[in-house]
This record gives C-alpha cells, sequence and structure tokens, in this order.
C-alpha cells in the first residue's frame, strides 16, 4: 500500500488556507515569549556562573601559587649551597611563573625573567610591602592588558614573590559562555518546536 506524504511550504497541511494568518500569529507571539525567557533566564544564570567560575578559578590559582611561593621562600632560607640567583631561577621555572627576590629595603637582588637593574621600584608594591610586614601579600594588577596575579611572602632578610598571568581565568570563564550559548541554540531550537505545536493546539480548539 502506498503512502503519499505531501508536503507544504506555505503552511502546515491540516490548517486550511484562511487560517494561515492566525496560525502564524499565534507561533510568532509564543516563540517570542520563549526567547525573552531563555534570555532572561541565560543571561542572569550564565553572568552568576561566569562570576563564580572566575572566582572560583583564582582562588585555586592563588592558593597554588602562594604554596609555591612559600616552597621559594623555604629553599632559600635553608639552600647555602646555591646562589640567590640560581635558586630563584630554578624555583621561578618549575611554578611556572616570574620570582623576584628582595631585601629588607625593597631593592630587587634576583628576578628569573628580568634584570634586577630594571626594577628599581619593585619594593614598593603593595604585595611586597605586606611581605615585608610579616604577612602575605596577594594583588592582581594589569600588565600589558593582561591581569596578573602577584604572591608575595616573607623570606629571611627580605620577601619573595611570584607572579603569575591569569589568562587561564578567562579562558575557563569564556569556555563557560560558549557552552551556554550552545545550550541556548538547543533551547531556541526546542522553542521553536514548542511554539508550533502550541500554535496548532489553540487553532484547533
Amino acid at each position: 500500500m502506498a503512502i503519499e506524504t505531501q508536503i507544504r511550504l506555505d503552511g502546515p497541511p491540516a490548517i486550511s488556507a484562511p487560517n494561515r494568518r492566525r496560525y502564524w500569529r499565534i507561533f510568532a507571539l509564543t516563540y517570542l515569549s520563549f526567547l525573552i525567557m531563555i534570555a532572561v533566564v541565560v543571561g542572569t544564570v550564565g553572568y552568576s556562573l561566569r562570576e563564580h567560575v572566575q572566582h572560583a578559578l583564582r582562588g585555586e590559582i592563588t592558593r597554588n601559587l602562594t604554596q609555591k611561593a612559600q616552597m621559594l621562600a623555604n629553599r632559600i632560607n635553608a639552600d647555602h649551597a646555591h646562589g640567590i640567583d640560581v635558586i630563584t631561577s630554578q624555583e621561578g621555572q618549575a611554578a611556572g611563573a616570574r620570582a623576584t627576590v628582595i631585601d629588607t629595603n625593597g631593592n630587587a637582588i634576583a628576578d628569573s625573567e628580568v634584570p634586577v637593574s630594571s626594577l628599581r621600584t619593585e619594593g614598593r608594591e603593595p604585595e611586597f610591602t605586606a611581605a615585608l610586614k610579616g604577612s602575605t601579600g596577594v594583588e592582581i594588577r594589569s600588565l600589558n592588558g593582561v591581569q596578573v596575579l602577584f604572591v608575595a611572602v616573607p623570606v629571611s632578610g627580605g620577601a619573595v614573590r611570584l607572579a603569575y598571568p591569569l589568562a587561564d581565568v578567562e579562558t575557563g570563564a569564556s569556555e563557560v559562555t560558549e557552552r551556554l550559548l550552545i545550550g541556548c541554540l538547543i533551547a531556541a531550537l526546542a522553542g521553536a518546536g514548542l511554539a508550533l505545536l502550541i500554535s496548532r493546539i489553540v487553532l484547533s480548539n
């Protein structure tokens, strides 16, 4: 038994021509309502979720960098077989961060990436000021358009600091945004199907 399926491009086959305009008006209003709800939910949840992810990643990176800065300080205090330059370079490379050491006067005495001669005012930075007073200093500043996390801890005769760019935080937040956009697209497609169904039900009553 042959079954013939006829596809109309100008409207659903169950709807007569006089009712098509009403059908598409109902569909447009219903679908627009769905899109507004999706936009409100995604906008609200998306912003909160992005902020949560950024905060969580910053917190994790800060804890990790603080531990590594303390390890650098411990080695400087205990390792008397290597020069301060060698220790700073090795520990900075191991931590994947820039390492800087200053004396009690705030003068830079070693850096894993930058010549010490160019760091005349480095000891005045807030994180170093806190470390020289015996506390852990944590600061975030923008360098060349990139957010950088600075963590400084006390050491015998001065303070040490590790600096780490926060590009991973932005990458993680961007991934969350991309997934939300994909979810929004799926919801919009599902909303279109649901709006079509509602329009047919309303028109048939």
